[in-house]
């Protein structure tokens, strides 16, 4: 192995390691995820490119791309999507990481799909599990067949996830996030 190679290997193991998966800027009180892969440098909006989430902050009104939300840390785990009644690993941006982007991380949320439904998270909730908003399945866009571009998606390990009251949270075709005012 070379030396840059060793130095790659490193760092990547480094900004992967629990004790680095850390929102950037986070307290040191917030509880730690583990990151599938580091954030990225964010690209700037090509012309033309599709605005898929609206993330109304504290500073206004911020517009990604995917390209901008697949710059973001990513975490992945698989888990069962209840409605469609398959598996898949999904992969995509925590809600905690979108909401500290945003500037409200702390606050409920309030989730707005575009076919008009819209759903309440608890800060609890997301600041302390990976609630993600996914942007792939098995390593696959979302399609709308699959609920998506974007959609979503709740840990299988933790069973008050699991229950039916909570089923609402599964928000399938996101376009806008912003903090329950």
């Amino acid at each position: 192995m070379t030396p840059l190679h060793i130095a790659r290997v490193a760092l990547s193991a480094l900004l992967l390691s629990p004790a680095a998966a850390q929102t950037w800027g986070a307290p040191a009180t917030w509880k730690p995820f583990t990151y599938a892969r580091a954030a990225q440098p964010t690209p700037a909006r090509a012309s033309g490119e599709r605005i898929m989430l609206e993330l109304d902050g504290t500073a206004g009104t911020l517009n990604l791309t995917l390209r901008q939300l697949q710059a973001m840390p990513a975490v992945r785990y698989a888990t069962e999507h209840r409605q469609l009644k398959q598996t898949f690993t999904y992969q995509g941006v925590t809600l905690r990481d979108l909401a500290a982007r945003g500037g409200f991380a702390g606050k409920d949320l309030r989730v707005y799909a575009s076919n008009g439904y819209f759903t309440t998270i608890k800060a609890s909730d997301y600041m302390n599990d990976p609630l993600m908003l996914a942007y792939s399945a098995d390593g696959k866009a979302i399609t709308a067949q699959f609920k998506g571009p974007l959609t979503v998606v709740l840990p299988p390990q933790i069973d008050r996830y699991r229950a039916l009251e909570y089923g609402a949270a599964w928000v399938w075709y996101v376009e806008r996030i912003a903090p329950l005012k």
